[in-house]
């Protein structure tokens, strides 16, 4: 996973990233943002699946702007308003923003879940190392139960993406929300994430792996 002392500068990120120069963020929520790489691989998996896609923890909208052609519309939920304003932004240069609800609240706030109605919901738990360099602490002990949060989304969805730390690991997870593919992602010989696939979007229960470049 990339340490925030190699995130220095937006440029340095957009450049690596691959993300389009115009982007809008700064350096630090660039750095917690997916690879593309990896969204490349997201979207070929959730292709056809259904017509409506939600993101907690959206950020900046990289994920939605990903995946966006691929939905007839998008919903994101942030908690930090000037992140949304970000992401509103992105999404209006990938022209994207007229088919798309931002929603600014808590995945804590049980009201927050009555806004959505999606057929894919995918849930990005706040834990990226940047967050611990900046003297944020460790986000997965602040993250209220996956159990809890994932209870919450199958009242929306049963069909939910889970991108999840590198230190999570399978059994941990199964135990929490049931079956379940729980994918490790690959990138350049390191494991940079997990992804957890539920309800009709587990292609194979257990442990998967993907590698990519």
């Amino acid at each position: 996973m990339e340490d925030l002392k190699s995130l220095e500068s937006r440029q340095a990120i957009i450049a690596r990233r691959m993300y389009r120069k115009n982007i809008k963020g700064d350096a630090f929520n660039l750095s917690i943002s997916s690879n593309l790489v990896v969204l490349g691989h997201l979207k070929k998996r959730l292709e056809g699946k259904g017509k409506v896609l939600a993101e907690l923890c959206c950020g900046i909208g990289i994920t939605l702007e990903s995946l966006g052609n691929s939905f007839e519309r998008l919903i994101g939920v942030d908690n930090d308003k000037k992140v949304l304003s970000y992401c509103a932004r992105n999404l209006k240069d990938a022209n994207l923003f007229q088919k798309t609800t931002l929603i600014q609240g808590d995945i804590n706030d049980e009201k927050v879940f009555g806004k959505i109605k999606a057929d894919i919901v995918i849930y990005d738990v706040p834990f990226w190392r940047p967050h611990m360099c900046l003297g944020k602490g460790h986000l997965i002990k602040r993250n209220p139960p996956l159990k809890r949060v994932v209870a919450k989304i199958r009242k929306i969805s049963k069909n939910i993406v889970i991108f999840a730390p590198p230190d999570y690991d399978y059994k941990t997870i199964k135990n929490q929300v049931g079956k379940c593919e729980f994918q490790r992602i690959i990138i350049n010989g390191t494991h940079d994430r997990n992804y957890v696939y539920l309800g009709d979007l587990v292609q194979k229960e257990g442990i998967t792996e993907v590698n990519l470049g």
